[in-house]
């Protein structure tokens, strides 16, 4: 039986870039499947740009559990023309050497974070880093300005109990796939998103995934749906 380890992972304020253009000011709700890979390598202190075949789809399984109701809010932040140096002794007298631009943040952030991988040996290693409560890197949510806290959920490994609901409904904790159906609830608030969900070696977006989400943290009823198993949560694993 496969295994996941899992942990949840908070911070003041969270700025999930949408990437439609250089200075895009919006924010995903919450981290795509990209993000998530490449915050787990770096409390792993793996190279930039190295991990990418590690959480491949063959690989790799990856969920994610809104905690908290998502707040939004808008804040500037200020860009710097670095085409001419880092510093702005480098730029002269340019004009234009920072541009600011409004974006929009999360505030009071908190999600679970589901992750198997087929690589024991890193598997290993990332349980005594979050058991120990340690990082090689910094952790954040999104950007460095955003540093984040985490904690490991339970004493250790998880296993992943695949579940066939038969054509019963079932309320699933985690983000779902758009693919699934929805049996809308009262007073609960739907959303829908696309974001990243693999890179090649190139860093090129290979596929996107659409999920639908709730925003309060509540779970998502769904009609016939295979999921995971996953500790007391069910999950669905992307």
């Amino acid at each position: 039986m496969e295994k996941a380890l899992v942990f949840d992972i908070w911070a003041n304020h969270a700025y999930f870039r949408k990437g439609y253009t250089a200075t895009s000011t919006l924010s995903y709700p919450f981290p795509s499947r990209t993000t998530i890979a490449g915050l787990v390598s770096g409390i792993l202190g793996l190279p930039r740009d190295s991990y990418y075949s590690l959480f491949a789809k063959e690989n790799s399984k990856i969920g994610v559990r809104i905690l908290n109701p998502l707040k939004k809010f808008r804040m500037n932040l200020n860009y710097i023309n670095t085409k001419e140096g880092f510093l702005f002794s480098d730029m002269g007298e340019t004009e234009g050497k920072r541009t600011q631009i409004q974006a929009e943040f999360l505030k009071d952030v908190k999600y679970r974070i589901y992750v198997s991988l087929d690589d024991d040996k890193i598997m290993n290693h990332l349980f005594n880093l979050l058991s120990n409560h340690k990082s090689i890197y910094t952790p954040c949510l999104g950007i460095s300005e955003c540093i984040a806290n985490f904690e490991m959920v339970g004493d250790g490994f998880f296993d992943i109990e695949e579940v066939k609901s038969n054509g019963t409904s079932v309320l699933i904790d985690s983000v779902i796939s758009s693919d699934l159906k929805i049996l809308i609830e009262p007073k609960k608030k739907y959303g829908m998103i696309k974001s990243p969900g693999f890179f090649n070696k190139d860093r090129v977006v290979e596929k996107f995934i659409e999920y639908y989400y709730e925003e309060n943290g509540e779970a998502i009823k769904v009609e016939n749906a295979n999921y995971f198993k996953i500790g007391e949560d069910n999950v669905i694993l992307f």
